[in-house]
């Protein structure tokens, strides 16, 4: 028997008996809204049956049998707002697992057959690996959450000022909040009119369905304004309430693209130091090397 093989079998022994210990002890919590999703997609075009391929039903048998718990349960609130499938998350973070598993096998073979003796440390860096790059999805689909909400906040801005501008002429909240989220075609501006869609089908008002969205993507702005829009019940004037929080928005963002500004800049201070490196050896080499002739 080849010692590639020799060397596999003890590692995957050990890790199917973990794995199956682990499916077996874990706690297993069902949410409400993946119920909803294995029930069906609430959607105003469903898609068709052609558009799911394979990776995907492999994404979604993970999903339903993954334990919920950290490190292996997804990051729901940021696949929603980004418009990830749950099943197409877990079939990307399935590939980079294999490729992170796979992909220290290759040196090992390669020194087998090209250099005719067997090196097995690769072997016991393959599942090190595997669950590295099982993890890597998670933070990236969190980074690209954070600035979706950045820019969700920024959108709410200019929401509220079309809101306020409705509501100078004779018209109510309600009718304010769905005209001024049909100006836009951007995606902010759909996921909002997606949302009434949803208010109107249930019987809920405009504001509760701000807020409910708010909640779910984590954007504070629409929470508060839901808050304020929600003062039209007892016939408070909206517009002086609207074009201060708009204000005091904008102040939020600017102070939110200045951090950010200065953390990017911050961040190239390794950079830089390794690009000055080497051309500060070179310039000093020659001083240094004099020095120690003498």
């Amino acid at each position: 028997m080849s010692p590639v093989i020799v060397a596999l079998l003890p590692g995957a022994v050990v890790g199917l008996g973990l794995a199956l210990i682990l499916l077996h002890f874990a706690p297993r919590i069902i949410h409400v809204d993946d119920a909803l999703d294995r029930l069906g997609d609430l959607s105003l075009t469903p898609a068709s049956a052609s558009t799911i391929t394979r990776s995907d039903r492999i994404g979604s048998w993970v999903s339903r049998h993954v334990p919920n718990i950290p490190g292996f349960a997804a990051p729901v609130k940021q696949l929603d707002l980004l418009e990830i499938p749950v099943s197409k998350f877990y079939a990307q973070k399935l590939q980079f697992a294999a490729f992170g598993f796979a992909g220290p096998l290759i040196i090992p073979i390669f020194f087998q057959l090209a250099l005719g003796f067997f090196f097995p440390l690769p072997l016991i860096l393959s599942p090190v690996l595997a669950f590295i790059m099982w993890t890597a999805p998670d933070a990236t689909v969190r980074a690209k959450a954070r600035e979706a909400q950045r820019e969700f906040t920024r959108f709410v801005t200019v929401y509220l000022e079309l809101v306020a501008v409705a509501l100078l002429g004779n018209t109510t909240a309600d009718s304010a909040l769905t005209s001024a989220a049909s100006v836009s075609d951007s995606w902010v501006f759909r996921r909002i009119r997606r949302e009434y869609q949803v208010a109107d089908l249930t019987r809920m008002s405009k504001w509760d369905a701000l807020d409910r969205l708010g909640e779910q993507i984590e954007v504070p702005a629409l929470v508060e304004m839901s808050r304020m829009m929600r003062m039209a019940e007892a016939r408070v004037g909206l517009r002086d309430q609207l074009r201060a929080a708009c204000d005091k928005l904008r102040t939020q963002v600017a102070a939110d693209d200045a951090a950010a500004a200065e953390r990017v800049t911050s961040r190239m201070d390794v950079p830089v130091m390794l690009t000055l490196a080497p051309i500060l050896a070179i310039v000093i080499a020659p001083t240094l090397l004099q020095l120690t002739t003498l």
